[in-house]
């Protein structure tokens, strides 16, 4: 049976507890995807972990996987910690799916998520890749679309400026799309979170994937930057999910590195903007 619809995710010191509720998601997930769908379903769980987290990893998933002849899931483990678009990357390059999703494991999934992402793919072909309407861990929108970065924008998100605060709120408003997100129909966007999107797996592999020199940060923004030359980006109601990570406060001296080598990168390719 040929695969309609392909999931990849990506571990890092993932609590078991965080790796669970996740699981469970995707498998409720898939039970809606097959019930409306033919085709098989493959799902990729990839591990950048040493050999006793990808263990653990390995053992979570093989609790979690439901017999059936529909859906078929590959681990992959063994190669170190690649950074997020290079882990990505060992799944989009062997999907053979029509769909491919991109996703992290710190979500949760809703019930219809992966269903509404490839009815909208099938019904649109003009588009290439849909987004979710996020929510956080408390309930709120979670502004995951985002507009062409300048340096203030980021530099305000750093310092967590909201965007109802005066005139560097307005800054970042117009950053995470605050005068037309949320919607309820789908909206283009310029740019995805790389923690949940829906992709025609031809655009994808067209671009090549994620480009591997960004080990963290910023890698989403330069593909969907790639992936708008093959068709049209949006942000899907219909598609839900919560994120409970992802927040510039948590981030350490490594991974504060890390998004500085990136935004650099981003910048030095796309332009750089100051306002």
């Amino acid at each position: 049976m040929s695969a309609a619809v392909s999931l990849s995710f990506v571990t890092w010191r993932t609590s078991d507890k965080v790796l669970n509720r996740f699981l469970c998601s995707v498998n409720e997930a898939i039970d809606a995807l097959v019930q409306n769908m033919d085709g098989q379903v493959v799902v990729y769980a990839i591990s950048n972990d040493g050999p006793q987290r990808a263990s653990a990893m390995v053992a979570a998933v093989q609790r979690r996987q439901r017999p059936s002849d529909r859906v078929r899931w590959q681990i992959l483990h063994g190669h170190g910690n690649l950074g997020y678009g290079a882990a990505q990357n060992l799944a989009i390059r062997r999907t053979q799916a029509a769909c491919h999703f991109i996703s992290n494991a710190d979500l949760v999934l809703d019930r219809g998520a992966l269903l509404h992402g490839v009815r909208f793919l099938r019904e649109h072909p003009e588009v290439v890749a849909v987004g979710p309407q996020g929510t956080d861990a408390a309930g709120r929108y979670a502004n995951l679309a985002k507009r062409q970065p300048t340096i203030l924008a980021l530099l305000l998100r750093a310092l967590s400026v909201q965007a109802s605060q005066g005139f560097f709120g307005r800054r970042v408003g117009t950053y995470v799309y605050d005068d037309k997100l949320p919607s309820t129909k789908a909206e283009p966007v310029e740019l995805l979170s790389g923690c949940f999107m829906a992709c025609r797996t031809a655009a994808v592999q067209a671009v090549g994937g994620f480009d591997e020199r960004y080990f963290l940060y910023f890698e989403d923004f330069d593909l969907c930057r790639r992936l708008a030359a093959q068709g049209g980006v949006c942000e899907l109601p219909e598609l839900k999910i919560r994120h409970d990570g992802g927040y510039t406060a948590s981030r350490g001296l490594r991974r504060s590195f890390h998004f500085a080598c990136s935004a650099v990168r981003f910048f030095h390719r796309y332009g750089w903007r100051l306002w």
